[in-house]
């Protein structure tokens, strides 16, 4: 019997196939490591960020006003650990890290960068959850689109301040002069009231048709609408108050005030 014969004959028998070995043994396949992120960044920005392009695109980029939304994925750089990612975030341009958003502003729609931002233009000295103090970071952003909010409705640079002052001082400019009855202790106004930062003039709040009880009214704006007239419009200026005490101290604000109209003020019935 020939050895090819001999063999089959002992595969052919249960207990002794189990034994023969095949022709080609199979290699386990090795586990993939992980593959490490690229930490570095080649080109240099202003403040201390670089950055890498991954993925160029062309067209508008975002500028302070914008809110965008990317994906991103974002690395402790002294050991490459991944502590934060994000698919379809949205966020505005201001309102993320100063390292992070100058990267933004160097991005079209379409594109994707490495960022490498120093712990100075990051979370600095007190760094934020996984991010420990001090730390270098580096995201990997791919910027999907954005859109340019309008600018808040602000009050023009020439009618923010104040040219008169009360004995009391209170400070106030007359932006149009009223024809009709000014308001008594016993009135209730009605008026229409817009307060706005006096250095950038974005108006903060506007109300309309307020009606003020002026015998209820602080002392400040009792006295604000006994300078006017139905029918006029008036700035009142309120500057900085810090708290005597070490509290909180109070920001400057201006308000506008139109006096639409004045009316005898409900009696209160005694019960």
């Amino acid at each position: 019997m020939t050895i090819k014969n001999r063999y089959a004959a002992l595969c052919a028998i249960p207990a002794l196939a189990a034994l023969a070995l095949p022709t080609t043994p199979a290699l386990a396949a090795a586990p993939k490591a992980p593959a490490k992120p690229v930490l570095t960044c080649k080109t240099k920005a202003a403040e201390g960020l670089t950055y890498t392009v991954l993925k160029a695109s062309k067209g508008a980029k975002p500028t302070d006003d914008a809110r965008v939304v990317v994906n991103y994925r974002g690395f402790l750089k002294s050991d490459g650990s991944e502590f934060d990612s994000g698919e379809g975030a949205k966020f505005r341009v201001t309102g993320v890290i100063p390292g992070f958003s100058q990267g933004l502003k160097l991005m079209a729609p379409g594109s994707k960068y490495r960022l490498c931002i120093p712990s100075a233009i990051g979370y600095g000295e007190e760094g934020s959850g996984p991010i420990p103090a001090n730390a270098d970071l580096v995201f990997e952003v791919e910027l999907l689109s954005f859109e340019t909010l309008p600018p808040k409705p602000a009050v023009p640079a020439d009618a923010r301040a104040c040219d008169k002052t009360t004995a009391t001082g209170l400070s106030y400019a007359i932006g149009k002069t009223g024809t009709g009855a000014t308001p008594a202790a016993t009135d209730m106004a009605l008026i229409d009231l817009t307060t706005f930062d006096p250095a950038t003039g974005t108006i903060l709040g506007k109300q309309l048709w307020e009606r003020i009880a002026v015998a209820q009214a602080t002392p400040m704006f009792t006295e604000a609408l006994g300078l006017m007239q139905v029918g006029g419009s008036y700035r009142f200026c309120m500057p900085k108050k810090d708290d005597p005490e070490g509290g909180q101290s109070t920001p400057a604000l201006n308000f506008i005030v139109d006096l639409i109209d004045v009316r005898p003020a409900p009696v209160e019935e005694e019960g």
